[in-house]
């Protein structure tokens, strides 16, 4: 059983209670003051004097006053089950009801169902109680509305691990292995089958048993087996077990003895190595594999008896009874003499090394003998020293003064010298000279396909040095040749390579990748070998310190010799196959090679014309400088030696035909497929193209959602991203793999099929303009090639077309015209654009602006807004009259979401913004106020914290924000009038009243039959009236309290819908009930 609401509390006062104060205040208002006398009931009232409304009241001296008359519409006690019942209105016999909750109607005699809703779930009784109901759950559900299902696994009823099924009113156990039962509370025995055989003795596990086989002469897990004394190999050392009756025999291998070869016999114990040589047993494994190994191989018992003798350094033998001949080996390097020592040698060194071995040279700059800021360089037993412009000699000791009144040219630098004691000087001639005053030319050309020939003297070493000018991105550049190898230097992708070639083969690459030298600019490099390591030096500005070096070491065949050293001549190759520019200051192995001993294809200086200036090439194409000519890089569709031919643009479903174009190939394409167009639409699917035989197509390319895709047979369809139905042209291009491509026919159809029906599973007949179609280098043209095209290729293999239009021709799109008030209309390929005028916008005009009629005053901006404008502009308000807006659309009867305004002011308290429909309002604080900080409410009020900040609950008589307005309610009774002084309020009573609320009646002086009563009477009337106070603001407690529990009924504003005022002051809301 649930109750509905099992902690709702009734706030209802009991009804004998209310009745008792309603017959106490109906009592004290018969009751007569002190003095008074009852009248006479036929005296001067007899007439009816007295307004309707009003009842008349005899006087002493036999006149009468009219009073009010009291309510007496709550006597017949019209109210049910224990409301309130209130008088109301002007009838005195008028009353209202306030119903205790779970009741209503006019007399609360209505029991609302609570069991209306169906609260209860899952098939549960439910009982209708005064203000609540019950729910009466099925098996297996519970809670105040059955909505939970009991968990009969929560008391954990399944034993030794069992798992827990909850069902619906019971549960399941599913037991672990060995138990059973309905809750796994039994332990099975798995020793009742009698696994154990040949009498072994059976002990009961939890889910398992063990078998005892002791003395049975058997093992295994059910005693099964009969036991093998060889079974537990009881023999070391991997010796042959003998399987007796009852017993065993173990078979030694030499060098181990025992009933079990467990003794390993000690053949070092006697001392056999000498000279301190170390003992190893053969016997011990830890001495085979590894890298310290002492023993070759794997371990073996067959080879483990005997020991080997590891020596001291300085004898050998099986016995180490040998002393070894140091010197035999030839230690002493660079020369030196080996004298043998006992354990040792001793190296006698020649001049300038030193060291065990003579292995190190001795650097004679150590002792820095270069004078006057020289280099050293360390020779073999020697230096030389590297000295500035200005001093020469061994020690850069003797100041210089050859170029004293030199002649070299003016572009040529002067280099003193002095040698044998001699001062002279020679010319250091700029690049493209030679001889002693630069008189010689160095400078040539090579062209393609005619290298220039020469033969040099072998060298003692292997160099090449040489500038180099040209603009064609590859060719060799120099080739040094003899009988046992190469050494080439070449431009590969505009990039230097150097390649060493012996026997054939090439032994060392080297490459300077990132910078292109074919721009046209003299570049110097050289490349030598020496000491075994290749080089290659280049100068250049984009080199660090314009310098860049590339090395690696060479390892050459044992059959070559470090370098090319033929017995007389080397020849050698300048230019070649493709090189075409021009060389100076060629050097190999430090020889100067002149052009006048070149012989043939050799062309003195290095003239040439700028082949693309003034540019050649139309259409955006790219020149490319090939020294004596150029080459043009044309855009799609252009083509040609100058991009001067375009391929023509076939145009399909112009106006709204069915067009296509089919081609028939020679022969199929392949093995590897790039296919590739340009492509302008506005549709979104359509047939591009497609491959395929006469049944079957196996490459297809179509548009869906303004997507690209390519469907291959058997395959998923290929999405290239992006949208391609933008208007604009597009290069399309497709790659396939020859693992992609399977029976792909030699029919090409382009833009739809012959029958439109072929074309709809992929968008039906395309619509737009398709240019340049190529499978890989093959061009498919639409229409036949024009006699300025020649540079086109032909296409082998046969065309048709239906319906195709040359060029890329947009639809009249302007037709018939679409722009309003006074819009152009301007064609822009399969679309349209509206030049409107200035006062309307819109796709075709139809949006009128309004602000640039200037319809806001200064300073105020005019903003558009849908379907008008707003006047946006700054207000300050001092003392005056507020600013105010009213409008159709201004109600505030619709859903208020938000308000924003800025606002700049000083002002503590003001009035930001008030929006008003009817009387009825809600003011609402821009900044929420707090109690005790910025709220003090006066007469006594409390303050109290609301939702919409402090709130103050003003004592009876006072009223106001802060309760600072007496006299607002007129708590003056019987005509009296309230007015207010000094904050405080007092009541001005009519002449037959008095007392503070005037509720005393004056002119009656018959003494009452009970003294007491004089007292008694008007005391009782006030405490009761304090006690009904007290009640009524229990039971608006009680309502508000009902705000978030109790039952739900609709409030009158709630029906009618609330409006909304905000002002700078704050008010109590309607009262409102909430669930």
């Amino acid at each position: 059983m649930a109750q509905a609401r099992p902690g709702t509390r009734d706030p209802r006062p009991p009804a004998p209670l209310l009745l008792l104060l309603l017959l106490l205040l109906g009592g004290s208002a018969l009751a007569l003051p002190s003095g008074t006398a009852p009248s006479d009931p036929l005296g001067a009232c007899a007439s009816d004097p007295c307004a309707p409304g009003t009842e008349c009241q005899a006087t002493e001296n036999g006149g009468y006053t009219c009073g009010p008359l009291e309510p007496r519409g709550c006597a017949s006690q019209p109210c049910h089950h224990g409301a309130l019942c209130v008088p109301q209105g002007p009838d005195p016999s008028g009353f209202r009801c306030y119903c205790v909750p779970g009741f209503q109607g006019p007399r609360c005699e209505l029991d609302i169902d609570e069991c209306a809703s169906r609260p209860c779930h899952h098939g549960a009784t439910c009982h209708n109680l005064a203000d609540r109901y019950e729910c009466h759950c099925p098996l297996g559900y519970a809670g105040v509305t059955c909505e939970a299902e009991v968990d009969e696994c929560a008391s954990a009823p399944c034993l030794h691990g069992g798992s827990c099924l909850d069902g619906l009113g019971s549960y399941r156990c599913v037991c672990a292995p060995g138990f059973g039962g309905a809750s796994c509370q039994l332990d099975l025995d798995e020793c009742q089958s009698q696994p154990c055989v040949h009498g072994g003795v059976c002990h009961d596990l939890v889910n398992g048993f063990r078998c005892d086989c002791a003395d049975t002469g058997y093992e295994g897990a059910r005693c099964e087996q009969e036991v093998l004394e060889c079974a537990s190999a009881p023999c070391a050392h991997n010796a042959s077990c003998l399987e007796g009756l009852g017993n065993f025999r173990c078979l030694c291998w030499p060098g181990y003895s025992g009933e079990r070869c467990e003794v390993d016999e000690d053949e070092c114990a006697v001392g056999p190595c000498q000279h301190g040589g170390q003992c190893l047993q053969r016997s011990d494994p830890s001495l085979y594999g590894g890298i310290q190994a002492a023993f070759p191989g794997a371990f073996s018992f067959r080879h483990a008896a005997g020991f080997l003798c590891r020596c001291p350094p300085g004898f050998e033998g099986d016995d180490c009874g040998v002393d070894v001949d140091e010197c035999a080996s030839r230690p002493c390097l660079s020369g030196g003499l080996c004298q043998d020592l006992p354990n040792g040698f001793q190296c006698h060194c020649s001049d300038g090394y030193t060291g065990l071995t003579c292995q190190e040279d001795v650097d004679e700059c150590l002792s820095e003998p270069c004078l006057h800021g020289g280099t050293c360089e360390d020779t073999v037993a020697g230096y030389i020293c590297w000295c500035p412009e200005a001093w020469g000699g061994r020690d850069c000791s003797v100041q210089l003064t050859g170029c004293q009144g030199h002649t070299c040219p003016l572009a040529a630098t002067c280099i003193p010298t002095f040698q044998s004691g001699v001062h002279s000087y020679a010319c250091r001639c700029p690049p493209g000279t030679h001889g002693p005053f630069c008189g010689q030319n160095t400078t040539f050309s090579v062209v393609a396909g005619n290298p220039v020939q020469a033969s040099v003297p072998a060298g003692g070493s292997l160099s090449l040095a040489l500038r180099f000018r040209t603009t064609i991105p590859a060719g060799a550049l120099a080739t040094l040749s003899d009988t046992q190898g190469s050494l080439e230097l070449a431009l590969v992708e505009a990039t230097l390579q150097a390649t060493l070639w012996s026997h054939g083969n090439n032994v060392c690459i080297l490459r300077l990748l990132d910078l292109p030298l074919n721009d046209g600019h003299w570049h110097q490099v050289e490349v030598m070998l020496r000491l075994g390591v290749l080089e290659m030096r280049l100068w250049h500005e984009g080199c660090p310190a314009h310098l860049c070096v590339a090395s690696s070491p060479v390892a050459l065949p044992p059959t070559a010799s470090p370098a090319p050293k033929p017995a007389g001549f080397c020849s050698m190759q300048l230019g070649g196959v493709a090189f075409t520019g021009c060389l100076q200051d060629v050097h190999v192995d430090g020889h100067l090679l002149l052009p006048e001993d070149l012989g043939e294809n050799v062309l003195l200086g290095c003239g040439r014309q700028e082949q693309c200036q003034p540019p050649p090439c139309a259409h955006a194409g790219v020149c490319v400088d090939l020294w004596t000519h150029f080459r043009c890089d044309c855009p799609r569709p252009y083509s040609g030696p100058t991009c001067a031919d375009e391929a023509p643009a076939a145009t399909f479903g112009l106006g709204g035909t069915l067009s296509s174009a089919s081609f028939l190939l020679d022969q199929l394409p392949g093995p590897n497929l790039t296919m590739s167009f340009l492509l302008r639409t506005r549709e979104r699917a359509g047939l591009l193209l497609q491959l395929a035989n006469d049944s079957v197509a196996g490459l297809t390319v179509f548009l869906r959602e303004g997507q690209i895709r390519a469907e291959v047979l058997g395959s998923p369809a290929l999405v290239l991203p992006g949208r391609w139905d933008d208007g604009l042209r597009h290069l399309v291009t497709l790659s396939f793999g020859p693992d992609q491509l399977q029976g792909l026919g030699q029919q090409v159809h382009v833009g739809g099929r012959l029958l439109p029906a072929d074309a709809q599973p992929w968008g039906g007949p395309f619509r737009g303009c398709i240019q340049d179609l190529r499978l890989n280098s093959l061009h498919l043209p639409f229409f036949p090639p024009l006699l300025e095209n020649s540079s086109l290729p032909s296409m082998p293999g046969s065309r048709q077309s239906w319906n195709l239009t040359m060029g890329c021709v947009s639809e009249d799109t302007c037709s018939p015209q679409p722009c309003l008030n006074g819009g152009t209309c301007l064609v822009s390929w399969n679309d349209f654009h509206c030049a409107c005028p200035a006062n309307f916008t819109g796709p075709t005009c139809a949006q009128q602006l309004w602000c640039p009629g200037q319809p806001c005053l200064p300073p105020a901006t005019c903003e558009e807004v849908p379907d008008g404008f707003v006047c946006v502009a700054e207000a300050t308000f001092r003392e005056g009259p507020p600013a105010e807006f009213s409008g159709h659309n201004a109600s505030s009867e619709r859903a208020l979401s938000g308000l924003s305004l800025a606002f700049r002011t000083r002002d503590p308290e003001a009035g930001l913004l008030r929006a008003a429909d009817t009387p009825d309002t809600v003011c609402l604080p821009v900044l929420p106020e707090e109690c005790s900080l910025n709220v003090t409410c006066l007469s006594g009020g409390p303050c109290e914290r609301g939702p919409q900040g402090a709130n103050c609950s003003c004592q009876e008589s006072f009223a106001g924000q802060r309760c600072q307005i007496p006299c607002e309610a007129n708590p003056c009774l019987n005509g009296g009038t309230c007015r207010t002084a000094g904050g405080v309020y007092e009541c001005i009573c009519s002449a037959s009243f008095s007392g503070q609320f005037c509720e005393v009646v004056k002119g009656l002086s018959l003494p009452l039959p009970f003294p007491l009563l004089e007292v008694a009477v008007p005391a009782a009337c006030a405490c009761l009236l304090l006690l009904l106070l007290g009640l009524l603001s229990g039971i608006l407690a009680a309502r508000k309290r009902r705000q978030s529990e109790g039952t739900y009924s609709p409030s009158q504003q709630e029906v009618a819908g609330a409006r909304l005022e905000m002002d700078s002051v704050l008010k109590v809301p309607p009262e409102e009930r909430l669930i």
